[in-house]
């Protein structure tokens, strides 16, 4: 009998859970995201390259959507490696440093309910700086792009201190992070 063995660590498995299937679109994840990996829920926006369609994560002032799966780095001999990986990606058996097809990573922007699992959790205080205190999260707020490519519910104001000049409202919170959902904060998409 066959035995799977999950390539992911349990904190970075199941980033984002899809409560609807939304707007999936091709995007090529540019050098930094490569050299860098990334989580699943990180957003992006789109930047000059030599391919179309490839995208780097966000500062908050554009964004075009969000990466669905954590980046791929099986260097530690797959499928037995302990490092970062996805075993939901259809990356999963190729490597994520060499610029190629396998750099074709999947994002969402648009028309879905998710669940995220990395937002921001301390909010910016007024020099732009993550350190005014836990963020608290109500249903049917706005929901922002951090300066971290992260979720957040920010003031424009902060944001502007931190460098964020023209937030994106890019969905309204529709599930606060509660034990019942793991800690996830919940998204409707409207953007």
């Amino acid at each position: 009998m066959a035995t799977f063995i999950q390539n992911s660590n349990e904190d970075d498995a199941g980033d984002v859970q899809l409560m609807f299937p939304g707007d999936r679109f091709p995007v090529i994840a540019g050098p930094t995201l490569r050299t860098n990996g990334w989580r699943g829920g990180i957003w992006v926006q789109y930047v000059a390259a030599n391919d179309d369609f490839t995208v780097e994560i966000s500062d908050g002032n554009d964004s075009c959507g969000f990466i669905l799966f954590q980046a791929e780095d099986y260097d530690l001999s797959p499928p037995t490696g302990t490092g970062p990986g996805s075993p939901q990606n259809f990356l999963a058996a190729q490597y994520r440093n060499p610029v190629g097809g396998n750099n074709v990573v999947t994002m969402i922007n648009g028309g879905t309910r998710a669940y995220f699992r990395m937002f921001e959790t301390v909010a910016l205080d007024a020099l732009g700086n993550r350190a005014g205190g836990a963020i608290t999260y109500t249903l049917n707020e706005d929901l922002k792009i951090s300066e971290n490519g992260l979720l957040c519910n920010d003031t424009d104001v902060n944001l502007a201190a931190a460098g964020v000049t023209t937030p994106i409202v890019v969905g309204i919170v529709s599930a606060v992070p509660s034990a019942a959902n793991s800690n996830r904060l919940c998204i409707d998409m409207k953007y």
